[in-house]
């Protein structure tokens, strides 16, 4: 054998009480996707007229972390990493993007040679500082986090207290097809959807590094939330309103509704409160006659104070 499968990587996670410290006898749960973290240092060189300008030495300046998972979404199995990346906390079965801090330990763990003990990378303060939910039709419904930690552990092969390591629970695939509820946008009559993305993206939320310390310990900045939504909508009895709207900068507001989830009490409700068109370009070149819609989430001062809002076990 020449080498490990990467299939034979066991990546865990659980969430951290104060960021950037790992619980003593941590709860971890078994993702079943892996969490691609990597700790690179920044390398600094010394060159020296004495070696004709050559590097005769090496420092290291900071160690950046970062990383990435995605995978097809299944109902609970990522709600920690919910959380993080809409920067609040689940209450009565609803997340709001707010600006509270919410970390993971991230540990990957992975035999050294076929049969030998686990050498496990750990990385602290870990949270998802973006991400989408993409819809396609006929196919799975799949989630993208991207990560940033606040610091990386050396390789260890001993658990951290008494560590305990559980499977995750939720195993269903969510499809795009039977469980893609009712998209809505208030006040729209809407044509069928082809497919569509809700991206989380942040303004300004990146690694806050300090003198005195190779990791990111002064935190992750609480960035701007500017959620965007796509969406590739048939042409058909309904195009108009929205292809009209989106070329009128005073277009009413309207809120987005994506449910998704078909098994009651294993259900999401994903809801943009205050939304405006930013286009709704037409597109003639294939067999369907298509538009394809951008929308920008907004704030909600009036009901929510929040510009997205998350339920889940809904009914």
């Amino acid at each position: 054998m020449t080498g490990i499968a990467s299939n034979q990587l066991r990546s865990a996670f659980v969430a951290e009480a104060t960021a950037g410290t790992t619980p003593s006898s941590p709860a971890f749960t078994n993702s079943d996707v892996p969490i691609n973290m990597t700790a690179a240092p920044n390398m600094i060189e010394h060159r020296s007229l004495a070696a004709k300008g050559e590097a005769v030495q090496t420092a290291i300046g900071g160690i950046d972390v970062t990383g990435n998972m995605s995978g097809t979404l299944v109902y609970g199995a990522y709600d920690d990493f919910f959380e993080s990346l809409f920067q609040g906390t689940w209450s009565s079965n609803v997340l709001k993007n707010a600006k509270t801090t919410q970390s993971l330990t991230v540990e990957n763990a992975i035999a050294a040679g076929e049969g030998g003990t686990n050498t496990m990378m750990r990385y602290q303060g870990v949270e998802a500082t973006g991400g989408s939910i993409t819809l396609t039709s006929n196919a799975d419904i799949t989630f993208a986090f991207d990560l940033i930690g606040m610091g990386s552990s050396d390789t260890a092969t001993s658990a951290i207290g008494s560590s305990t390591y559980t499977d995750q629970t939720e195993r269903t695939p969510l499809s795009s097809g039977v469980d893609v509820g009712t998209i809505a946008f208030s006040g729209y009559t809407l044509d069928a959807f082809e497919s569509a993305t809700i991206n989380f993206n942040y303004d300004g939320r990146e690694a806050q590094n300090i003198l005195g310390n190779s990791f990111t310990k002064g935190g992750i900045t609480k960035g701007a939330a500017l959620a965007e939504i796509t969406a590739r909508v048939y042409v058909d009895a309904n195009f108009a309103a929205m292809y009209n709207a989106a070329r009128d900068t005073d277009h009413s507001l309207f809120s987005v509704t994506f449910p998704l989830g078909s098994v009651s009490s294993k259900k999401y409700t994903l809801v943009f409160p205050k939304c405006k068109f930013t286009s709704a370009n037409l597109d003639f070149s294939a067999t369907n006659s298509m538009q394809d819609i951008t929308i920008r989430a907004l704030y909600d001062e009036a009901s929510e104070d929040a510009s997205m809002k998350l339920t889940r076990a809904v009914s």
